[in-house]
């Protein structure tokens, strides 16, 4: 959330520097745009460049140029994720596929997105990997996205996957993540294990991985059989002796599936299994070695569903213990669905309005790091330890936590300067929300907000200073 030039200025020039754009002058101005669009997040590149008519013009001819290769801008972020690898020992990769809508006039040379068939939103769909530190639970930076348009032409064509090749179906995306993520990673892919959710519980997809030897953590969506005895999966895992109990903590969650959030004591079972091949038209597919971990809600509150994982996955699973680290991993995979929302919410990328697709996916990339910036700047605000000391000055500059005392503490700013935490919540009150549950938990809708009414208060009160300085003159 910072608007920290010097600050935004480093972060563009690390994520964006090494972009090979075929002319070093491109590069530079993508890493001013980006450092410009990072000190504004959320608004339009006009607002973003305050008055300053080169730069946003600038901004804009970066966007149309056809010579800037959106893959290179990419390229450039995933390489500077790729390089803070080697400083952790182990790292989840979090993916899942989201959509960017759009109603303007580039319409017409943008995917149908599903639903009715008369809608006038059309847009990208796009699957993207994060990389996550399971210790901190900290977000360390993409390190893939696939973005493609759906042509209205194949719609229905789902109908017809069991006589398409694996290659030819939108869910080959899965693997295709993986490929890009080996690679920008090479060896150190090793560090890494894939996270998904039911959507990846492709035989394909899990053969991929196993016969490539990349980890990976996968929760069930069909009840296979198995190679063994013909029996099901599902009924063998739950009669296995229970291996012990975690207590796990579930975020709240909106839209159809809405939930709230609460801590959750599961009931471990686990097993290693051999899953029977599928029939398949294109392919000859051998059985399939995998550990799976079980678990299961004891005692779910009255009137809300109860807690059921079954994972599919690469790790260990001997013990309590490596079974709760699996659990621990699964739980972290919300984190895609955050980045997704400060990529909508935060930096606001389906408020984007460009002439063309082309140049509205320049803009759609550029802004997917900048919403992984938000997040990490979110999380370091929310931080793990309550307890923290750090000063707002790490993410606030003066005049704006300065402001931001005054508007919420309704008294004169403290000599010292308050933490990180202070802020975090001050910023979320400012926007409207209230602890009512009693989680801690600030939604985006509410950050945001807070964020944009202390810019107001922030560019009133400068411009006001300004003015009367000029007065004084």
């Amino acid at each position: 959330m910072s608007t920290n030039n010097s600050d935004a200025q480093r972060w563009s020039e690390s994520v964006f520097g090494q972009a090979k754009l075929g002319d070093s002058r491109r590069t530079q101005r993508l890493v001013k745009v980006g450092e410009m669009l990072a000190s504004h997040a959320g608004h339009s590149p006009l607002q973003a460049s305050e008055g300053d008519s080169a730069l946003c013009e600038g901004a804009y001819r970066l966007f149309r140029n056809e010579a800037v290769n959106v893959e290179e801008i990419a390229a450039s972020g995933f390489s500077a994720t790729a390089e803070q690898v080697r400083h952790y020992d182990e790292l989840l990769a979090v993916e899942d596929s989201t959509t960017l809508s759009y109603a303007h006039g580039v319409t017409g040379e943008l995917g149908d997105l599903g639903g009715k068939a008369e809608s006038k939103k059309r847009g990208f769909l796009v699957h993207s990997v994060l990389l996550v530190d399971p210790e901190s639970e900290y977000s360390v930076g993409l390190i893939a996205q696939h973005r493609w348009c759906r042509d209205s032409a194949k719609r229905g064509q789902r109908r017809q996957n069991k006589s398409r090749a694996y290659e030819d179906k939108e869910s080959y995306k899965w693997e295709y993540a993986s490929e890009q993520m080996k690679g920008q990673l090479g060896q150190d892919m090793q560090r890494v294990i894939s996270v998904c959710d039911r959507e990846a519980d492709i035989y394909e997809y899990l053969d991929y991985k196993s016969s490539q030897e990349q980890r990976y953590i996968v929760r069930a969506a069909r009840d296979r059989t198995l190679s063994e005895d013909d029996e099901n999966l599902f009924a063998r895992v739950a009669q296995t002796p229970r291996l012990g109990e975690h207590t796990v903590y579930l975020a709240q969650r909106g839209g159809p599936h809405r939930r709230v959030s609460r801590k959750v004591t599961l009931c471990i079972h686990t097993q290693r299994v051999i899953l029977h091949p599928p029939q398949r038209k294109h392919d000859e597919l051998e059985p399939l070695a995998v550990n799976v971990v079980f678990a299961q809600e004891l005692n779910p509150a009255k009137g809300e569903k109860s807690l059921c994982w079954l994972l599919l996955t690469s790790e260990p699973i001997a013990t309590l213990e490596a079974a709760k680290k699996v659990l621990h991993a699964y739980s972290l995979r919300w984190r895609i669905e955050d980045f997704h929302k400060a990529w909508k919410s935060g930096a606001k990328v389906e408020q984007r309005r460009m002439q063309h697709a082309d140049n509205l996916e320049r803009v759609a990339v550029i802004l997917a790091f900048i919403a992984v910036r938000l997040l990490q700047l979110r999380e370091r605000a929310a931080g793990k330890d309550k307890e923290s000391d750090i000063p707002c000055t790490e993410i606030l500059e003066e005049v704006q936590w300065r402001l931001l005392w005054v508007t919420t503490e309704k008294k004169k700013p403290p000599r010292k300067t308050p933490s990180q935490q202070w802020a975090y919540y001050a910023i979320a009150k400012l926007g409207g929300w209230m602890d009512t549950k009693r989680t801690g938990r600030v939604g985006w809708e509410a950050l945001w907000r807070g964020w944009f009414r202390l810019m107001d208060r922030v560019d009133g009160y400068l411009s006001t200073r300004d003015l009367l300085d000029e007065i004084e003159i």
